[in-house]
């Protein structure tokens, strides 16, 4: 069977789920969404499609309909039986004829349901309607979609994504603090506080500074703050780096894509993470930093009634100016006595490919 995933391939999931659907003997290419680069089942690059949409990707108001004139060509030029659109677009509606022609399956990564106006939403129904199957990473939002669209429940499905990175945080688990901290270059010497994961304005990195700044100077001085921006937003990036250096915080800003080793390691030196992102589903991130024993600070907000409901421990806020409070608790107290230890069992029932693939094979195999 031949599947086609579109998705970015900066985020890991739609790269993993193609190396594990491969590894079950499917055939499945990867189309990178920013790019066009097309890889194969063996991760060769076709960068024939890319190519072509270069000269167009700068034209602003033009560049989706040009992007999407060479998914059609993707699709026309190569035998797939499946096509698998990660995150809901309604740009996909141009060229929704030829996503017909195959299996189409749509999946949901949370963003793509909640941040999104009603009229975005109405005007995607086609897509919804062509579709063979819908994936949601839990079922909440499978739950407020079908709520919200009064239909679809018959070929809507829980599809969760694996997290290879819990391998690669097992193979380094015992590798001291103080070793990782070094070849990261954090500071040896301080509780290690990582904010968000990515550069996305979602993650709410302004007001988590706001927040970080109300902090006694005492206490900032035995704090490093990790600003993961290795992915997501460009300019929200940089406006935030401007933004730390009017501080007087203790930080680092990694820029580089991380993978394997090198996204683990960065789980395993960390001390507490903080997550208050607008909106989430099933936070693959927040998920390692648990497994990698961190203290997590969350909004009660986010719809986390999965990891609720296995009991996972993690510290929650109503509203994110409680943010300071919270922390200054946590770092005031001995880090130790925070119990973590139930989490990196009930995380690998939750998110290690092998407890998930199957879900995925049993929607494309339908």
């Amino acid at each position: 069977m031949r599947i086609l995933i579109i998705a970015n391939s900066k985020v890991v999931f739609g790269k993993e789920l193609q190396l594990e659907l491969n590894n079950k003997g499917f055939d499945v290419s990867l189309l990178d969404f920013e790019t066009l680069t097309l890889y194969d089942k063996r991760n060769n690059e076709n960068t024939k499609y890319a190519n072509l949409f270069k000269e167009y990707k700068s034209i602003s108001k033009l560049s989706m309909f040009f992007r999407m004139i060479y998914i059609k060509k993707v699709i026309q030029e190569n035998d797939f039986e499946i096509v698998n659109i990660h995150y809901s677009r309604w740009f996909y509606l141009i060229i929704l004829p030829y996503l017909s022609k195959q299996k189409l399956v749509i999946t949901f990564y949370g963003a793509d349901i909640y941040d999104i106006s009603s009229f975005t939403k109405n005007i995607k129904i086609p897509l919804f309607k062509k579709a063979y199957a819908i994936t949601f990473t839990n079922p909440v939002t499978k739950r407020d979609f079908i709520e919200y669209y009064k239909d679809y429940d018959i070929k809507s499905y829980v599809c969760r994504f694996g997290l290879k990175t819990l391998e690669f945080i097992d193979k380094n688990r015992n590798i001291s603090k103080k070793e990782l901290k070094e070849s990261l270059g954090y500071a040896l010497d301080k509780t290690i506080v990582t904010c968000g994961y990515n550069s996305t304005k979602e993650q709410q990195h302004v007001k988590i500074i706001e927040n970080l700044i109300d902090l006694p100077k005492e206490m900032l001085e035995q704090i490093q703050f990790i600003f993961p921006m290795t992915y997501g937003d460009n300019k929200n990036k940089e406006n935030v780096k401007i933004l730390l250096k009017q501080t007087k915080l203790n930080y680092i800003v990694l820029e580089d894509f991380l993978f394997g080793d090198d996204n683990a390691n960065i789980k395993l030196a960390s001390d507490i993470m903080i997550n208050i992102l607008e909106n989430d589903t099933f936070s693959g991130s927040m998920q390692e930093f648990l497994y990698a024993n961190n203290i997590i600070i969350t909004g009660s907000w986010l719809p986390y009634d999965v990891f609720d409901d296995a009991g996972i421990q993690y510290l929650k806020i109503e509203e994110i100016n409680e943010l300071s409070s919270k922390l200054k608790k946590v770092i005031d107290s001995d880090i130790q006595t925070f119990d973590t230890s139930k989490n990196k069992n009930i995380i690998s029932k939750l998110s290690l490919w092998s407890s998930t693939i199957e879900s995925w094979v049993d929607v494309y195999t339908k």
